[in-house]
């Protein structure tokens, strides 16, 4: 699952049309951010769930007690956020009462803080009588830089939410309009900060068991959105790169890789090439993309990845290489990865 945030300061139409075009289905909005003035928002509100009604958007308060005061209406009238529209919350803080839980189900589907329930709470939960088939677990983002949470602890935290079956929510940085005040992205995992979205959500996947996904972020570019989308639905993974003159029309391609997974090269599973002539042979670090020459008999053609720094080899053309900010994705291709190279 792909989500976008959106906040009132921020609003932005377009960029709700756009995201659904790339099959996200929830957006976040938080109704307590004490940044934000919500005495404005009666005219907004209403456009903002009409305009996702009808583009197919799940949209997701983020509530708490304070939300009521916020929005200047009666406290715990959770009516009223039913009639505005909304079909889901997430329950922040304040809400340990099964009774309430149960109650709230029947009109919305229901977000918990992952950060402040565990598995005992979950169980009593279960016990009570809440659907736990109507809830998921959503992280916090963290706003301010070297707050967000560590990878191992994250994933600790995690387990015994994934062995009961309920899914999990978490956010990465957007790589468009940064969200106020800080503007210093909204992940979950401090180590996401600085990263690539993408990059983010493969990780997410691979090392973490997490498949639902969401821009803390005001905006993300429309490209990144659809990377993230051929990612999740059908582990195709973009990536920019640049190609040598010659070589452009591998671009937009859809490749696969080679089963028997090689230890230093990924291997892509592309036709080779007779007699491809000596070009361009240099030293290979981690994220060169090469083409073997003549030099390697039956093997020349054969395009091939770095998985690590190699030496010049003879035999080996370098006709291109991965962008920068995406060598990391390297890590994660396996044999049933497709892979596109995306232009610079």
């Amino acid at each position: 699952m792909l989500g976008i945030s959106v906040y009132f300061k921020d609003l932005d139409l377009d960029y709700l049309k756009k995201a659904s075009e790339c099959h996200v289905e929830y957006v976040f909005t938080s109704l307590h951010i004490m940044e934000e003035n919500y005495q404005p928002l009666k005219g907004k509100i209403p456009v903002f769930l009409n305009t996702c009604k009808e583009l197919g958007l799940k949209a997701v308060p983020d509530v708490s007690p304070a939300t009521f005061e916020k929005l200047n209406i009666p406290e715990k009238d959770y009516h009223a956020l039913r009639e505005l529209g909304f079909e889901a919350l997430r329950l922040d803080y304040g809400f340990d009462d099964f009774e309430v839980l149960k109650e709230l189900q029947k009109d919305f589907y229901l977000m918990l803080n992952a950060s402040v329930v565990d598995k005992d709470y979950l169980l009593k939960a279960k016990v009570a009588g809440v659907d736990m088939n109507k809830i998921a677990l959503t992280h916090n983002f963290y706003p301010q830089r070297g707050t967000g949470l560590d990878l191992d602890y994250f994933n600790q935290k995690n387990k015994d939410f994934l062995e009961l079956g309920i899914p999990v929510q978490v956010f990465i940085c957007g790589d468009g309009l940064k969200r106020f005040p800080l503007y210093d992205g909204l992940p979950t995992l401090e180590k996401h900060r600085q990263v690539h979205p993408l990059c983010a959500t493969v990780e997410l996947v691979q090392r973490c068991g997490i498949h639902d996904i969401l821009i803390g972020d005001s905006k993300a570019n429309i490209d990144t959105l659809r990377s993230i989308d051929a990612y999740l639905q059908h582990k195709e993974l973009h990536i920019k790169a640049h190609l040598n003159e010659g070589y452009k029309d591998l671009y937009g391609k859809k490749i696969g890789i080679r089963k028997d997974l090689a230890d230093k090269v990924i291997r892509l599973a592309e036709p080779r090439k007779p007699d491809v002539v000596m070009d361009h042979m240099a030293y290979r670090p981690k994220g060169c993309i090469t083409m073997a020459n003549y030099l390697y008999g039956r093997y020349s053609g054969e395009i091939q990845i770095t998985k690590e720094d190699l030496e010049m080899e003879p035999k080996v053309n370098v006709i291109g290489y991965i962008h920068p900010e995406m060598i990391e994705l390297i890590d994660y291709i396996d044999a049933n990865t497709t892979l596109v190279f995306e232009e610079m």
